[in-house]
């Protein structure tokens, strides 16, 4: 695959005169391979070694859309930060963030849920998952006429509500998002980590694939650097790409590596 990490922008000790990284990684499609429902992803051992092993020496946070619960059984790694729902909810390495509102928002949801499985559940090839405070309609396995379909529905039904302010809809990798009308999204999640105090002085680094990822990758442009999965083309405001999460994996290993050779004099271990 010929991936090398000075070349894709990795600064030099000499460059950044003594910051190191805080690593924030996507989980679908960029730590795990895509899968047709949700709850058949899995977390590779072999990544889940290598988070083991980076997080010694830099902080990782999991950035996704899925909820908090749901991310952290899957990875299952202490010593990390976990993101849930585009930034709604954050736990880990003393940090706690949660939206305002979020019980009643939660009881909206659920009767928004509830309204849409009763207007498209039940199209072949159409799933509605909810994710606590997000909804996601799921469309990745359903035929092009079934989709266009469902979008029609979406559309009919969604629209008035987004019109007067009342959710917002984002489009993600083959879903829908519901999500509550709040400014908040990965971008400003990040940014509201690398304020922390465990977190100043470090540049980002941040690897998605996702098209809710380019929030993220627009908000640390300036400051660090943004590398999309998926072709170069579609990368966005990503700084760079690779291809799939075997590459991520490759990447990480060499960037593990350079974190080896030059350990942080004072900022050794996790945070």
């Amino acid at each position: 695959m010929g991936l090398s990490v000075r070349p894709i922008g990795i600064p030099s000790r000499r460059r950044k005169a003594g910051r190191f990284p805080a690593v924030f990684l996507d989980f679908d499609g960029t730590l795990a391979p895509i899968a047709a429902r949700p709850e058949q992803a899995r977390l590779p051992s072999e990544m889940r070694r290598l988070l083991t092993r980076l997080s010694r020496r830099a902080p990782v946070v999991i950035v996704s859309g899925r909820s908090l619960p749901d991310l952290r059984s899957r990875i299952g790694l202490p010593g990390l930060v976990y993101v849930g729902n585009h930034g709604l909810e954050i736990a880990g390495c003393g940090l706690r963030y949660r939206m305002e509102d979020a019980d009643d928002w939660r009881r909206r949801l659920k009767a928004l849920g509830d309204r849409l499985r009763e207007t498209m559940g039940f199209l072949s090839g159409i799933f509605i998952e909810d994710k606590g405070y997000t909804l996601s309609v799921h469309y990745r396995l359903a035929g092009g006429a079934v989709r266009r379909r469902a979008a029609r529905r979406f559309a009919e039904w969604l629209g008035p509500l987004r019109r007067r302010g009342r959710v917002r809809v984002v489009r993600g990798k083959a879903a829908w998002e519901i999500r509550p009308p709040v400014d908040w999204d990965k971008g400003r999640a990040v940014a509201w980590i690398l304020d922390q105090p465990r977190f100043r002085g470090r540049w980002p680094l941040y690897i998605g694939d996702d098209e809710t990822d380019q929030d993220a990758f627009r908000a640390i442009r300036k400051v660090g650097l943004g590398i999309a999965v998926g072709p170069p083309e579609n990368k966005g405001a990503a700084r760079h790409a690779v291809q799939s999460p075997r590459e991520v994996e490759v990447f990480l290993r060499r960037l593990l590596s350079l974190l080896s050779t030059n350990p942080p004099r004072s900022e050794a271990g996790p945070v």
